[in-house]
């Protein structure tokens, strides 16, 4: 063979490429090494958003926690006391001059804020029914058999039954949420307890 043809067949051959039979072989090798890639970078991002959904819940449920708390801490009178409903007269906002029925309660998996400002000049306000606005803080409750709310004395004892709202003077507060069952099987939960120090009598 001269050397001119066996080149022309080495140039032909060169440019031929891959066969079918080497790109199967090539694409299943692929396929093999991206299958476990690929599932634990899945395992990897569903761990990720599992992570981040515990976070992102229980800081909202702090901040919530927080904005509650301080509301009630600063009530001046207890009108309603019940698990799952406390109304207070308070200063909602930090910028409010006059003080407002606030009310806290559940709605199904809603917590809900009612505010009645007042009418009428001081000191003889009151609250209308039809001027409150409410407002949903939360809509994923999973309180499961909890109350949101529990009340106690000035002695720190626990009220059961049936008591009146003048007795209270420390709230606990308790909300469990879980925004994503599939995603967080275990509710995310903060509690906390709050003084009423406008209405302490063992100073």
């Amino acid at each position: 063979m001269s050397l001119l043809r066996w080149a022309t067949n080495r140039h032909v051959v060169s440019e031929s490429g891959y066969s079918l039979l080497e790109l199967l072989i090539v694409i299943v090798i692929t396929g093999l090494i991206a299958l476990p890639l690929s599932t634990f970078l899945i395992k990897g991002l569903s761990s990720y958003n599992f992570i981040q959904a515990q976070s992102d819940t229980a800081l909202e449920l702090q901040t919530l926690s927080d904005r509650v708390t301080k509301v009630v801490r600063g009530a001046t009178s207890l009108d309603t006391a019940s698990p799952d409903t406390l109304i207070v007269y308070a200063y909602f906002s930090p910028q409010d001059t006059v003080i407002d029925k606030v009310r806290y309660f559940v709605n199904g998996t809603n917590l809900n804020i009612g505010v009645t400002p007042p009418t009428g000049t001081a000191p003889s306000y009151t609250y209308l029914p039809a001027n409150e606005k409410f407002y949903t803080t939360r809509i994923d409750l999973a309180m499961g058999t909890a109350s949101l709310f529990t009340y106690y004395d000035d002695a720190d004892n626990l009220l059961t039954g049936s008591f009146l709202p003048s007795q209270v003077k420390e709230v606990g507060l308790y909300v469990a949420a879980n925004p994503n069952a599939k995603q967080v099987p275990v509710p995310i939960s903060i509690s906390t307890k709050v003084t009423l120090r406008n209405l302490k009598t063992n100073l």
